[in-house]
């Protein structure tokens, strides 16, 4: 029998499921530690242990938990559950944890039912103290009650995650401009472009883990012999022995000369001795010719296939290429570069943190971790949620955080283990279960509560297939994978319900012989619509929660890029949802509209936020009234107005005014989305509040930040979050975004993407692995010029590995938060589905033939969907204050810099513009190398003019001085971001004049030239020249290069 999952008689650890009821077994146990004895237990267990009391107070029972919420929803759920047990009597016989209760007092007498209120009665007293709380909340308490032994300033502050981030982006940016390091950057950036390696500088900065493994990297952490043989274990090359021998056999029956074997033998020999030469100079080298098509091999075809296998070593070329010694050298030593400029980013992160008095999550970690020997936390009970989730360092705080008496329980699915990128280690939880110092057991947790029969069978296949170890490999331990774990239906009556079908567009522009072009996310709303429309019978009891607005359908992505657009074809349906990626609140039209405003009445005499103001929705002049007032510089009343209420009113008041006075927050409700239009405006008068309490009334400077963050800041910030009864019904959502949820319907999207397009473009790779000796060993790797050292070998597979690990657990979370329905939503161009998308998975899992998935053959396949002609429901807006000028219904496009208007036409260019620039900075240097028809595909480009517009641009870039200056070899950097005293943006490409000894500053512009634009953007550069010579740099010229 296995254990009693609530008991606190042992140590142990339980492999819970999706599903499976986790924090109902965390609160029982809970109570139980309180008590001292197994009060509750799992039916079939009797024993209680009530003789051997070992009961604790709440402050002696740590429960550590992934996130603030899920600590708050614990704490509840906890002294909840403790009121219920004081007040069993008058629980209402449906609440559903009153048989539980009742079963637990069963066997007690009288004596140890007192004692169950008393104690109980006192644990609810004693609540505030319960520690129940994330791991950093837990390390912090720790600080703060031994400040002395930690030399910790329990006065100091948590730094937000904004701040932080300004913070390391300007210690980046210091470190990178930092005159002293010029010749470090110089060697470095031949190699890589410092600029965009923020997310590791970040990661060394912010990582206790990260840092201590990348600081012991070097030449001495792999040799090459190990290095090696790792290739040749992770790298297998085919088998090839028979075919060797049939082609030797053959070719002495025809009286080959001995140099075709010969050839043979040093092919084959040169890979496994990292020396491969391509199959044709080797050719060459041994003057033969193996060609099917030419005398003798015309006569030997029955050998091709031999032929064919041992040529297919050729994928495995720049695996086994020559080793070139003083590259790897190079490369080590470049390494030691880098971390002195890590170090030094990291030196200043800390001592900006210092003087602001503040700490971050890392150095809480990082202290706890120094001091965590040393003091007795008096701990009887330790249980930690989401134990998945933890990384290295947090595992040793939680071991030393226990004294012989403590009692250890965690909980944890490795199948669920979806946040490496926030520093989780799935290898910390796979190894921890089977440490017998601090685990005596591992228990399973496999009844799923949450989902129907059809929906479990069909996870089970799919993951039972998948998730299994590759038994090629040897020399490293896969304890990056999750282990399988059958779930099983929680009722008899829930095993034969539920679905699992596909959606599948085989029929859209690319693919074979297809007239019709619908988009897969067009296919997805007609889906939905079908339903809510009552056109789809199966789908019924998800109509019925449509239309009482409850929750019913969830679409779930990969990532946020494809949600707008499925949110836009909702649209058209007349229904609405709730998307979990938002825009750029900064961009969003009712912000600019307010902003814009605001910026005239501050710069009266600025013509652009003059006519952005008299064009908003607030004011609402039309083009030929706005051309008049600018060009005859003609007095407005209604500006004049509302200067003088600006001037006489402090911000946040102001703001308020125009919102009532204009109706500008009603005004909203004539368009979609507006609630979330709503929302933003709230959150813009929040942040003017915000501004207002710490800054006092400086208009100015608030205005400013806003102007930054609107044109020349890169990064964006979320529109207001909201909740909405009448968007609760549709959610889209991210995978990561639906952990520990879950819905009526799961719609897959997006489903055929390649799940490892996230690490092909990697420049810097960077990784963690465990040698079968239990060593674990973290190593980085980088080009030097086109050579790949043997550890950048090594990573591609390494990542390429561990990623797939970790998109199949993403896989099990986005199907497992389905309780009736699943829909795997796909477009195939062929009917070959390869295994590197999460539809490969499902279909290779399932055992589908994929040929039926393509032509909807499949008896799992949803077909038939009827058209659904909708009218546009009108808004109306009622309670007007004030007459208003009429309103044009427009579509918005969002404003991308300051020099650019807000037309369609406009838009397209800006998002060419920009992709001419990446393929400039990322190919300038292999223009005559490379296929441009295969790098506008990988940006999406498909348009033939598009495409015509940016080769174009690539030959007058070409064709341009700039070019042949940096095809000389001049010290250059693209994208050079600045942040600098509230100024932040990026400068297309700065080059140095050895004769000038100074920096010319280049600003990249598509389209037509005109003296107009030459104008306008001269204040551009102009802006730029003043940021470089604020920090240091001499810029000795400046100009705008036509493309």
């Amino acid at each position: 029998m296995n254990l009693n999952k609530f008991t606190i008689q042992k140590s142990f650890a339980i492999s819970a499921g999706a599903g499976s009821g986790k924090t109902y077994t965390l609160s029982r146990r809970y109570i139980n530690a309180i008590l001292g004895f197994d009060f509750f237990r799992e039916k079939g267990f009797e024993d209680i242990y009530f003789e051997n009391l070992k009961q604790a107070t709440t402050k002696q029972i740590v429960t550590i938990t992934y996130t603030e919420a899920a600590a708050l929803e614990m704490k509840e759920r906890i002294f909840g559950l403790i009121s219920k047990i004081l007040s069993v009597d008058s629980l209402d016989d449906k609440d559903a944890d009153k048989s539980s209760i009742l079963e637990a007092f069963k066997i007690l007498n009288l004596e140890q039912k007192n004692y169950v209120i008393n104690t109980l009665q006192q644990a609810l007293v004693q609540s505030s103290d319960a520690k129940i709380s994330t791991i950093h909340s837990f390390c912090l308490d720790i600080l703060k009650t031994n400040a002395d032994i930690a030399k910790f300033d329990s006065q100091v502050d948590i730094i937000k995650d904004d701040e932080k981030d300004k913070l390391i982006n300007d210690s980046i940016f210091q470190t990178l401009n930092n005159p002293k390091n010029k010749e470090t950057i110089k060697e470095i950036s031949k190699y890589l472009n410092l600029y965009f390696m923020d997310t590791i500088f970040k990661k060394y900065a912010t990582s206790t883990t990260f840092r201590k493994e990348f600081d012991s990297f070097d030449e001495n952490s792999l040799d090459e012999r190990s290095l090696k043989f790792l290739l040749l274990d992770l790298y297998k090359l085919p088998d090839v022995k028979d075919d060797y021998e049939i082609l030797c056999n053959k070719f002495d029956e025809v009286g080959l000369e001995a140099k075709y074997k010969n050839f043979l033998a040093k092919y084959i020999e040169n890979y496994f001795n990292f020396n491969a030469v391509s199959w044709g100079e080797l050719l060459k080298e041994f003057d033969v010719e193996i060609h099917f098509g030419k005398k003798p091999f015309n006569r030997m075809k029955d050998i091709k296939d031999n032929v064919e296998n041992i040529k297919s070593f050729e994928s495995f070329y720049s695996v086994y290429s020559v080793i070139n010694k003083e590259k790897e050298a190079l490369f080590y030593k470049k390494i030691e570069l880098l971390k002195s400029l890590m170090k030094e980013i990291k030196s200043l992160y800390d001592s900006k943190l210092k003087e602001l008095g503040k700490l971050d999550f890392d150095e809480i970690i990082s202290k706890t971790h120094e001091i965590i020997k040393n003091v007795d936390l008096d701990i009887k009970y330790l249980m930690v949620d989401e134990f998945q989730d933890t990384n290295t360092t947090q595992y040793e705080i939680i071991k030393n955080a226990l004294n012989k008496d403590s009692n250890l329980f965690v909980v944890g699915d490795s199948k669920q283990s979806i946040y490496s990128f926030q520093g989780a280690e799935i290898e910390v939880f796979n190894e921890a279960i089977t440490d017998k110092n601090y685990i005596s057991s591992i228990e399973p947790m496999d009844i799923n509560f949450r989902s129907d029969g059809v929906v479990l069978d069909n996870v089970n296949k799919v993951f039972e297939k998948i998730l299994k170890e590759n038994s090629d490999i040897k020399l490293i331990k896969q304890n990056y994978e999750a282990t399988p774990q059958a779930l099983k239906v929680s009722s008899e009556e829930k095993a034969n319900n539920g679905s699992f079908k596909f959606l599948i567009n085989s029929n859209f522009e690319g693919s074979e012989d297809s007239e019709d072009t619908t988009n897969e996310f067009e296919q997805i709303a007609k889906f939905i619509a079908n339903i809510k429309y009552g056109k789809l019978q199966e789908y019924k009891h998800i109509k019925e929660l449509m239309d009482q607005n409850k929750k019913a359908i969830a679409v779930v992505f990969d990532s946020k890029t494809k949600m707008l657009e499925l949110k836009s074809y909702l649209a058209k349906h007349n229904i609405e949802c709730k998307v979990s990626a938002s825009e750029n609140f900064f961009h969003t039209k009712e912000v600019n509209d307010i902003f814009n405003l605001l910026m005239h009445l501050q710069t009266p005499n600025n013509v652009y936020y003059k006519a952005a103001a008299l064009r908003s929705n607030i004011l609402r002049f039309a083009d030929d009234e706005i051309y008049q007032i600018i060009s005859n510089n003609l007095e407005c009343e209604e500006l004049n107005t509302l200067k003088n209420e600006f001037d006489n009113r402090i911000l946040s008041d102001f703001v308020l005014f125009v919102y009532q006075k204009y109706t500008f927050k009603d005004l909203q409700n004539y368009f979609n989305d507006s609630e979330q239009r709503k929302a933003n405006l709230d959150k813009f008068l929040f942040k003017v509040l915000e501004f207002e309490n710490s800054n006092g009334n400086d208009t100015y400077t608030f205005l400013k930040q806003c102007e930054k963050n609107i044109y020349f800041s890169e990064a964006g910030e979320d529109e207001a979050f909201f909740k909405s009864d009448n968007l609760e019904s549709i959610q889209l959502c991210t995978i990561h975004s639906t952990k520990g949820l879950a819905y009526p319907m799961v719609i897959l999207a997006n489903s055929d993407k390649n799940i490892y397009s996230q690490i092909q473009s990697d420049s810097i790779k960077s990784n963690s692995f465990t040698l079968e000796n239990g060593n674990k060993k973290l190593i980085t790797g980088f080009k030097v010029d086109d050579y790949e050292p043997l550890c950048f070998r090594l990573l591609k597979q390494i990542d390429k590995l561990k990623h797939l690990a970790e998109k199949k657990r993403l896989l099990y979370v986005a199907l497992t938060r389905a309780e009736h329905d699943v829909v795997i939503s796909a477009n195939m161009k062929k009917t070959q589905i390869t295994d590197s998308s999460y539809l490969g998975m499902i279909v290779n899992g399932l055992g589908i033939n994929p040929e039926d998935l393509f032509n909807k053959d499949f008896e799992g396949c949803i077909t038939n969907l009827e058209n659904i002609e909708m009218q546009k429901e009108q808004k109306v807006l009622e309670n007007k204050e004030v007459v208003l000028k009429e309103l044009k219904f427009e579509e918005y496009i969002k404003p991308i810099s300051a020099t650019k208007s807000s037309t369609n036409e406009d838009n397209i260019a800006t998002k060419l513009g920009t992709i001419t620039h990446k393929i400039f900075e990322l190919y300038w240097d292999k223009f005559d190398e490379i296929d441009i028809e295969l790098i506008l595909n990988k940006f999406e480009i498909i348009e033939e003019n598009e495409q015509s517009k940016i080769k174009n641009s690539i030959e007058n870039f070409k064709n341009s001085d700039v070019y042949k200056l940096l095809k000389s070899g001049v010290e250059h950097r693209f994208e050079l971001e600045f942040n600098y005293q509230d100024k932040k943006g990026f400068i297309d490409l700065v080059y140095f004049d050895e004769s000038k000894a100074g920096w010319v500053i280049v600003d990249f512009k598509t389209g037509i030239k005109s003296q107009e634009k030459e104008e306008k953007y001269q204040k551009q550069l102009e802006f730029y020249e003043e940021v470089l010579n604020d920090i240091g740099m001499s810029v000795v010229g400046k100009e705008i290069l036509w493309t």
